[in-house]
């Protein structure tokens, strides 16, 4: 690759500009570009969930994030191509990517350079220049000298931008779900209630929005760092210069193919011929003398006086800082002391309090489920307001219910009556939230109203119960299908668990 090959223009830009630029760079090349990048970047999210563990998948949006360096490498190889206007097909980017994990330095990428805030911006001297060692040591410290601080924060910008996003698109799930499914998740992933499914499913949504949202930011910030790059290599290798005079040559190469060139040339010539040299002769011997000299004694007043001027004798006020000059005779001063001591003081209580403040947050946050519970409201009853009978069209006193509702349940179950057999463990589900746990439970609520009453009552387990249960329900009620037979028997197993109460306890209660 040639420099007179390079397809933007090359001059001196300000930092902001040069970023500017590399944004501009991947919207031209986005379609040569976006193919092998879309691949490269979905195939290892792909790989990610299917190499990581069950119970671990929720770190795989942190694994696609630790190999940002890998993508990197392969987004600045189609970059430093496309800047000299040479566009790579996929083929080619995936043959390259051997050559790039070996040559690069991608495990120091990975590891004890992971968290470096200038990656992007540092990345061409590994892999372009191949620099290594006291070399690009000292490379990497003359290129930080200007332009350091602008790739910082382009990552802390582009960091930010991902939040965003992320946060848009789950925004907009909750935006666009008539069932509010989505909205109860979210809640439900701060109290720890989610089942199994739901943390699956979970995991595998927030695993695709941050893919996209590092799909479309990742791009951006690699051609901006190496745009960043390429305008610190302007500065200090002036190759805007050196473009200009290659341009200033191949014009002037092809003007003195021109008659009008030689006729010019022809000229010129003719004028170094002529006889110069008694010229710059007498140029060479001659001085030039002022037509009058003033004595050594006038000139010197004439310069005092000049000196003299107001021009010259303008005073400027500059002020700098200094340290600060201690006297000797204050040092045994009892105030001094006295002063001294407070502010030791005055430092060490600040420096307490702020160590006091992170430990409270740190223990607030270790015991945030204890603080809530105890933050919460105390229950009282309703005086006057006597718990419903009927809900949903079903019988919910205690008398209407059998001693062993799980037993009853199996029973029901075995003889092939599944919706009569959810709807008794969800009659008993209502009858013990609504006489025990003193629910607030209204004959107009809903399933889904009586979960969210439920959330600030029930403990995480229970909650997690009386959920499955519900969906159970509204599935076999609503939508025909039953639940299959080891989720029955996990429900019915536990009732005794979370829901059971012991028939004498149901007649004084009742």
């Amino acid at each position: 690759m040639k420099l007179d090959d390079i397809a933007a223009n090359i001059r001196l830009r300000s930092a902001w500009e040069a970023i500017d630029l590399g944004f501009a760079l991947v919207q031209h090349n986005a379609r040569w570009l976006f193919p092998a990048w879309t691949l490269l970047l979905f195939s290892a999210a792909l790989l990610t969930w299917l190499l990581l563990p069950v119970e671990y998948l929720h770190f795989a949006p942190l694994t696609l994030w630790w190999f940002k360096p890998l993508y990197d490498r392969a987004l600045l190889h189609m970059f430093s191509h496309q800047m000299f206007n040479q566009r790579l097909s996929t083929a080619e980017v995936f043959s390259a990517l051997p050559g790039l994990a070996r040559n690069t330095g991608l495990l120091g990428g990975l590891t004890w350079r992971r968290f470096s805030l200038s990656r992007g911006f540092n990345l061409p001297i590994w892999q372009l220049e191949q620099l290594r060692g006291k070399p690009r040591k000292e490379r990497q410290d003359l290129l930080h000298l200007q332009t350091h601080a602008q790739a910082v924060w382009l990552l802390v910008a582009c960091i930010h931008l991902e939040y965003v996003l992320v946060f848009s698109l789950y925004a907009l799930i909750v935006i666009l779900d008539p069932t509010d499914g989505a909205w109860n998740y979210l809640f439900n992933g701060f109290t720890d209630t989610l089942d199994t499914d739901a943390r699956y499913w979970g995991n595998l949504i927030f695993l695709v929005l941050y893919t996209l949202t590092v799909w479309i930011v990742e791009p951006l910030y690699l051609a901006a760092s190496f745009s960043l790059y390429l305008n610190r290599r302007t500065q200090l290798e002036a190759w805007d210069i050196e473009l200009a005079f290659r341009n200033l040559g191949e014009r002037l190469s092809k003007l003195a193919q021109t008659p009008l060139a030689l006729l010019l040339a022809a000229v010129l010539l003719a004028g170094v011929c002529l006889p110069l040299a008694p010229v710059m002769a007498d140029e060479a011997v001659t001085e030039y003398l002022a037509p009058e000299r003033l004595p050594p004694a006038e000139s010197a007043q004439q310069i005092k006086t000049v000196m003299q001027a107001e021009e010259l004798n303008s005073i400027r006020a500059y002020k700098i800082w200094v340290p600060r000059q201690h006297d000797e005779t204050d040092k045994n001063d009892p105030a001094e002391w006295a002063k001294s001591l407070q502010m030791l003081f005055a430092g060490f209580v600040k420096g307490a309090l702020w160590i006091a403040v992170v430990v409270l947050a740190v223990i607030a946050f270790v015991y945030r489920k204890r603080i809530a519970a105890l933050l919460k409201p105390v229950r009282r009853k309703t005086v006057g307001q006597a718990p419903p009978d009927i809900l949903f069209g079903m019988d919910i006193r205690p008398e209407s219910l059998p001693a062993d509702i799980a037993a009853a349940c199996r029973q029901l179950w075995a003889d092939g009556q599944l919706r009569e057999a959810l709807s008794l463990l969800y009659r008993g589900a209502l009858m013990r939230l609504t006489r025990h746990d003193h629910l607030p439970v209204q004959s107009s609520h809903t399933e889904g109203d009586i979960l969210q009453l439920a959330h600030g009552h029930l403990s995480s387990e229970r909650l997690a119960w009386l959920t499955a249960a519900t969906r159970a329900w509204q599935e076999i009620a609503y939508a025909h299908r039953p639940p299959a037979a080891t989720l029955a028997e996990t429900l019915f197993n536990g009732w005794a668990q979370h829901f059971a109460v012991e028939p004498a306890r149901i007649e004084v209660e009742a």
